[in-house]
């Protein structure tokens, strides 16, 4: 299981940078929800203790500030709870928040809870269920240490709310670690919600376990969620530690994150490396992502159809890997020149290679 950390711990760059994630798509996901919603909850299934050894800021308080700086003009009641089973840390956490609480306005309303995650959610979710309710819009951050608290079930639970989403820290390298030896079996059917994961104890290949791990997590996601989206976080070695897992029922939602992730990595590999990082090798290979696939897979699937540019923009977020800023110019455009494509309802005045709503595309 994972090394035993103390009260507070040094900030590794992975982590750095899965907190621009979270930063980023809280930012985007807060007025989204704020402005359709009278209350609006986030919750940090482990929090931590608020603040890691050098003084940077963890992952609750990450959020706080970005909702408390946020520029959008919100009316919305938000409620954060930060889950946080190490009581040491737990009372860290609080003193941080009490530090923190003359700055938030009285629209922000937070609390530590001290206790299990997945305990403290089910009896929360069970009590909305008793009462015929339904949780109000939820953003779930579940960042544990190991892979025994956090099962399966009670990720589906959160979303069979139809507004809550999940953003799930999979601790793969334990996970790969364990996995061989029975004794955790009972922690991996929990982990997993499924026996599947018995079939991986026969590849040896480290990328063929890799992958295998990631589509069975990703396919249970699949089973209660729409859209589902991954992000490979490496150490030092250069090698996995933990894959980033977002699970939603909403398509804006799927395309925030995606931003969001395209930020911290914009060549499309969706990872991170503290190894390439270190040695500055990142910038090299940032600048100019590859779109080949999109376009080939746009021939793939709509060659001689007809399809409407939303249809097509949409298809994009779910189905890709890419984002809508990829479409029109570096790939439409040039495909239009090249006759690969024909407008089929051109707006009135059209310049060549623009697409506004409405048009439809038929693909040669």
């Amino acid at each position: 299981m994972s090394k035993p950390l103390g009260t507070v711990w040094n900030l590794e760059p992975h982590t750095a940078k899965k907190h621009e994630i979270l930063r980023r798509y809280f930012d985007a996901w807060l007025p989204i929800m704020a402005s359709r919603n009278d209350r609006v909850v986030y919750i940090d299934g482990f929090a931590g203790p608020g603040k890691y050894s050098m003084g940077e800021d963890g992952s609750p308080i990450v959020v706080l500030k970005a909702a408390r700086d946020h520029t959008y003009p919100m009316k919305a009641e938000l409620v954060c709870i930060f889950v946080e089973n190490d009581l040491e840390r737990c009372k860290h956490l609080k003193n941080v928040l009490d530090e923190m609480a003359p700055t938030l306005p009285s629209r922000i309303r937070c609390a530590a809870v001290h206790g299990r995650f997945d305990e403290h959610l089910t009896k929360t979710l069970n009590v909305i269920e008793a009462q015929k309710k339904n949780l109000a819009p939820a953003f779930v951050f579940i960042d544990p240490f190991g892979f025994s608290q956090t099962p399966f079930k009670t990720v589906a639970k959160v979303l069979g709310n139809s507004r809550c989403e999940v953003l799930v820290n999979f601790m793969y390298e334990e996970v790969n670690r364990f996995i061989s030896l029975e004794e955790h079996a009972e922690d991996f059917d929990n982990l997993f919600g499924t026996a599947v994961w018995r079939s991986v104890r026969s590849l040896s290949a480290p990328s063929q376990r890799r992958k295998a791990i990631h589509d069975i997590y990703l396919r249970q996601l699949k089973t209660c969620a729409a859209h589902v989206h991954s992000f490979e976080m490496l150490n030092k070695g250069n090698s996995t530690d933990y894959i980033l897992f977002f699970a939603t029922n909403n398509l804006k939602g799927l395309e925030k994150m995606k931003e969001a992730m395209w930020k911290v990595d914009d060549t499309g590999s969706f990872q991170f490396s503290d190894h390439t990082d270190a040695r500055g090798l990142m910038s090299l290979f940032s600048a100019h992502p590859n779109l080949a696939p999109l376009r080939e897979a746009i021939l793939k699937n709509f060659r001689g159809r007809q399809v409407k540019i939303e249809s097509l923009r949409d298809w994009v977020i779910a189905e890709t890997e890419f984002l809508p800023k990829h479409l029109k110019v570096p790939i439409l455009a040039p495909m239009e020149d090249a006759g690969e494509l024909l407008v089929v309802s051109p707006a009135p005045k059209r310049r060549k290679g623009t697409f506004s709503d409405g048009t439809i595309l038929k693909f040669s």
